[in-house]
């Protein structure tokens, strides 16, 4: 076999390819390693809320539940909602999720921050001490009530609220306690009522329910609230629902009620999303006071810009790939699909020309040839002058070795080597006519 080709069939005359597609497939992985984001966090970071509320209850069940798939999730308690998403939007702090109340102003929300989800209702309690049966907010007026602290969702809310019903101004007193002293205070006298946000898992709202002397109050105008604030819903605490045997409540309690929220930060990683949101699933899905069975999480009531992992999520309850794979793989072969598809589509076409470009890539090498060839022969057969023989015998042999120089691929040898015939037939030619006209060519 001919040297040459030995040597471009040799490992060593492939090293600069291998090189070459070898760094190609590096810069492809961090490409896909930076988009895609393959390897999921093992720890998260949730503020929590003020003690003695239900989201303090939730971010414990949470950690719980992620701990099961070796998510650590690092509590960091709040002064409520507002310093919630403060501290959410503030990459300094490394929160990644946090509850939030549907009632928050929009004016409020970052743009990089999105929900995956309502999780349940936290009705607005009020609760006041007194003989008379208070229906409205209105009645508050000229009373000391308790707001929550600064920072908190309940305080903004029963801002809102009591200036609506005219009962926020003088001669009204407003306290910022937190929950814990709040209650407190109504129980001891130092307050009329107090204002609270929360479910079924808030100890305060369990303990002043419960607590002799103490009224919930019945919104007997509800419903013309939530023409005011649509971020709020009407919501019942039936009869007995508390306790059946003791009928407690007595009758159908109206209460107005806004839904928690789950906000992440939209740079969160997939996996972790994808486990807060089943774990969603997990906690919020029963039934609860104001609220049926499956009813919840779902994608209502939302003040907030909702995750397109979470329209997915609800939509077809998650691939069916985290079913049978461990949810950091079954995330990264998720997340490479939503690469590779539009990829593909775009790469089609490119794709479709590679086996043109690659043809003309290795026929360009000796057409160059063919060219210069046909012209020796062409001018050798029209003007056969003796003087231009030394010249076409060089030509010959520049051609000659410029093929042999060639590299192409294995597939293209043969037409290399019909090239090298072509030339031997040019020099036969060159030789007979050399023969038949000795005189002429001497």
């Amino acid at each position: 076999m001919d040297r040459k080709i030995i040597e471009r069939l040799s490992p060593r005359s492939w090293t600069p390819r291998l090189i070459v597609l070898m760094s190609i497939t590096l810069v492809s992985l961090l490409l896909i390693y930076h988009f895609v984001r393959p390897i999921p966090p093992n720890t998260l970071t949730m503020t929590t809320g003020m003690e003695g509320g239900s989201f303090v209850v939730f971010a414990e069940r949470y950690r719980q539940v992620l701990a099961r798939d070796g998510i650590r999730v690092k509590l960091l308690p709040s002064s409520g909602v507002v310093e919630n998403l403060r501290l959410l939007n503030d990459e300094s702090h490394g929160v990644d999720a946090s509850f939030a109340q549907g009632a928050i102003d929009k004016g409020e929300i970052a743009s990089n921050l999105v929900s995956l989800g309502s999780l349940t209702y936290t009705p607005l309690w009020v609760f006041y001490r007194g003989d008379e049966t208070l229906d409205d907010l209105s009645q508050l007026r000229g009373k000391r009530i308790g707001i929550g602290p600064k920072g908190s969702g309940i305080q903004k809310l029963s801002l809102n609220l009591l200036r609506t019903a005219n009962a926020a101004d003088p001669p009204t007193v407003l306290y910022e306690y937190p929950y814990n002293t709040a209650m407190e205070a109504i129980m001891a006298g130092r307050v009329d009522a107090v204002m609270a946000l929360g479910s079924a898992d808030s100890q305060m709202v369990m303990k002043l329910l419960h607590a002799n002397g103490i009224k919930l109050m019945n919104f007997s105008q509800a419903e013309a609230y939530t023409r005011h604030f649509p971020a709020l819903s009407h919501v019942i605490l039936p009869r007995g629902v508390l306790s059946l045997p003791k009928r407690f409540p007595p009758s159908d309690i109206h209460l107005l009620s806004p839904t928690a929220n789950l906000i992440v930060r939209k740079s969160l990683h997939p996996a972790l999303i994808y486990l807060l949101l089943k774990a969603s699933m997990e906690i919020h899905s029963g039934a609860g006071w104001v609220h049926k069975a499956g009813e919840f999480p779902s994608l209502n009531k939302q003040d907030y810009p909702v995750s397109e992992q979470a329209e997915r999520f609800y939509k077809s309850g998650g691939s069916l790939l985290y079913h049978y794979l461990p949810f950091w793989a079954a995330t990264f072969i998720d997340r490479m699909i939503l690469v590779l598809i539009p990829l593909g589509i775009l790469l089609f076409p490119v794709i479709g020309i590679m086996p043109r470009i690659y043809l003309w890539r290795n026929r360009s090498k000796y057409y160059r040839w063919y060219r210069e060839l046909s012209n020796i022969e062409k001018e050798l057969l029209e003007h056969p002058q003796p003087e231009m023989l030394q010249s076409f015998r060089a030509h010959l042999e520049r051609i000659e070795k410029a093929v042999s120089d060639i590299r192409v691929s294995v597939g293209f040898y043969d037409q290399v080597f019909t090239l090298k015939e072509h030339i031997q037939m040019v020099r036969q030619k060159l030789l007979r006519l050399k023969h038949e006209s000795p005189d002429k060519f001497d």
